[in-house]
């Protein structure tokens, strides 16, 4: 988050949940709807779209990669 320029604290306040919620998050502690995921991109300037289609079962583990997901590991 460094490199947007973005703090917890202000991460938090953009999207209107706790500082304690944004880290869950960003830990990967915490499952979330698609509509916290879309105000996470949101407060973040980013596009969210999921891919929905069917994973083969060797692609199982990355089930839940979306671009935003992808992009908070890049971050952390």
């Amino acid at each position: 988050m460094k490199q947007l320029g973005v703090s917890q604290t202000e991460l938090a306040r953009r999207m209107n949940v706790s500082r304690p919620y944004i880290t869950k998050v960003l830990s990967r502690d915490v499952n979330f709807s698609f509509k916290t995921a879309a105000k996470l991109a949101n407060a973040l300037k980013m596009d969210f779209f999921p891919d929905l289609r069917e994973q083969e079962a060797s692609d199982a583990a990355d089930f839940q990669q979306t671009p935003v997901t992808t992009e908070l590991q890049k971050m952390v």
